[in-house]
Protein backbone atom coordinates (compact mmCIF):
# COMPACT_ATOMS: atom_id res chain seq x y z
CA UNK A 1 0.00 0.00 0.00
CA UNK A 2 0.97 3.73 -0.65
CA UNK A 3 0.10 5.16 2.28
CA UNK A 4 -1.20 3.96 5.37
CA UNK A 5 -4.75 4.55 5.00
CA UNK A 6 -5.88 3.44 8.80
CA UNK A 7 -6.49 6.36 11.47
CA UNK A 8 -5.92 6.25 14.83
CA UNK A 9 -6.93 9.19 16.11
CA UNK A 10 -7.47 9.78 19.22
CA UNK A 11 -5.73 6.82 20.59
CA UNK A 12 -2.61 8.05 18.68
CA UNK A 13 -1.53 10.49 15.89
CA UNK A 14 -1.61 9.61 12.59
CA UNK A 15 1.77 9.59 10.58
CA UNK A 16 2.17 12.26 8.37
CA UNK A 17 2.36 11.92 4.78
CA UNK A 18 5.01 12.73 2.05
CA UNK A 19 5.22 12.88 -1.37
CA UNK A 20 8.24 13.14 -3.08
CA UNK A 21 9.03 12.63 -7.07
CA UNK A 22 9.27 10.40 -8.53
CA UNK A 23 12.69 9.07 -9.35
CA UNK A 24 13.67 8.20 -12.71
CA UNK A 25 14.26 4.48 -12.32
CA UNK A 26 10.20 4.64 -11.04
CA UNK A 27 9.23 6.21 -14.57
CA UNK A 28 7.72 3.44 -16.34
CA UNK A 29 5.97 2.21 -13.71
CA UNK A 30 4.25 6.41 -13.55
CA UNK A 31 3.82 6.21 -17.25
CA UNK A 32 1.97 2.74 -17.31
CA UNK A 33 0.03 4.42 -14.19
CA UNK A 34 -0.77 7.28 -16.42
CA UNK A 35 -1.97 5.07 -19.40
CA UNK A 36 -4.15 3.36 -17.54
CA UNK A 37 -6.21 6.27 -16.46
CA UNK A 38 -6.25 8.24 -19.68
CA UNK A 39 -8.05 5.06 -20.93
CA UNK A 40 -10.36 5.05 -18.19
CA UNK A 41 -9.65 1.69 -16.18
CA UNK A 42 -9.30 3.50 -13.09
CA UNK A 43 -9.63 0.15 -11.01
CA UNK A 44 -6.81 -1.19 -13.19
CA UNK A 45 -4.87 1.95 -12.65
CA UNK A 46 -5.49 1.71 -8.73
CA UNK A 47 -4.48 -2.32 -8.52
CA UNK A 48 -1.71 -1.56 -10.08
CA UNK A 49 -0.34 1.60 -8.23
CA UNK A 50 -1.30 -0.15 -5.18
CA UNK A 51 1.44 -3.06 -5.74
CA UNK A 52 4.25 -0.85 -6.35
CA UNK A 53 6.66 0.34 -3.51
CA UNK A 54 8.43 3.20 -2.65
CA UNK A 55 5.84 5.81 -4.70
CA UNK A 56 3.34 8.14 -2.88
CA UNK A 57 1.01 10.07 -4.78
CA UNK A 58 -2.42 11.73 -5.46
CA UNK A 59 -3.84 7.63 -5.70
CA UNK A 60 -7.09 6.57 -4.03
CA UNK A 61 -5.32 5.19 -0.57
CA UNK A 62 -4.44 8.99 -0.19
CA UNK A 63 -7.94 9.90 -0.32
CA UNK A 64 -9.40 7.12 1.90
CA UNK A 65 -6.35 8.06 4.11
CA UNK A 66 -8.10 11.60 4.53
CA UNK A 67 -11.19 10.59 4.59
CA UNK A 68 -10.82 8.19 7.25
CA UNK A 69 -9.13 10.62 9.27
CA UNK A 70 -11.66 13.01 8.97
CA UNK A 71 -14.25 10.42 10.08
CA UNK A 72 -12.85 9.79 12.99
CA UNK A 73 -12.00 13.55 14.13
CA UNK A 74 -16.02 14.12 13.85
CA UNK A 75 -16.64 10.87 15.86
CA UNK A 76 -14.45 12.12 18.06
CA UNK A 77 -15.88 15.40 18.72
CA UNK A 78 -19.17 14.54 18.39
CA UNK A 79 -18.94 11.35 21.31
CA UNK A 80 -17.62 14.26 23.22
CA UNK A 81 -19.83 15.55 25.67
CA UNK A 82 -20.92 19.14 25.12
CA UNK A 83 -19.14 22.10 27.35
CA UNK A 84 -20.91 24.38 29.50
CA UNK A 85 -20.22 27.66 29.39
CA UNK A 86 -17.47 28.89 31.08
CA UNK A 87 -17.97 32.52 30.72
CA UNK A 88 -20.47 35.10 32.52
CA UNK A 89 -20.82 38.52 31.73
CA UNK A 90 -22.31 40.96 34.48
CA UNK A 91 -22.16 44.96 34.77
CA UNK A 92 -21.47 46.10 38.10
CA UNK A 93 -19.73 48.94 39.99
CA UNK A 94 -16.60 48.07 41.96
CA UNK A 95 -18.29 49.74 45.00
CA UNK A 96 -21.35 47.22 44.09
CA UNK A 97 -18.96 43.93 43.84
CA UNK A 98 -18.52 43.53 47.76
CA UNK A 99 -21.98 43.26 48.29
CA UNK A 100 -23.00 41.36 45.66
CA UNK A 101 -19.94 38.68 45.85
CA UNK A 102 -22.38 36.58 47.97
CA UNK A 103 -25.43 36.17 45.95
CA UNK A 104 -23.19 35.47 42.09
CA UNK A 105 -22.46 31.98 41.46
CA UNK A 106 -18.80 31.81 41.81
CA UNK A 107 -17.49 28.09 40.68
CA UNK A 108 -14.46 26.88 39.88
CA UNK A 109 -13.28 27.15 36.12
CA UNK A 110 -15.31 30.16 35.51
CA UNK A 111 -13.81 33.19 34.11
CA UNK A 112 -15.17 36.39 34.08
CA UNK A 113 -15.70 39.23 31.28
Amino acid sequence: MLCNTVSHYPDGVDPMIFFQDISLDKIDIMNTYNQLISQGKYIEANKFISQQKDICGYFADFFNAIENRIYNLQKHLLDKPPKENPFISHKILDTELEELSDELPIEEGMFWI
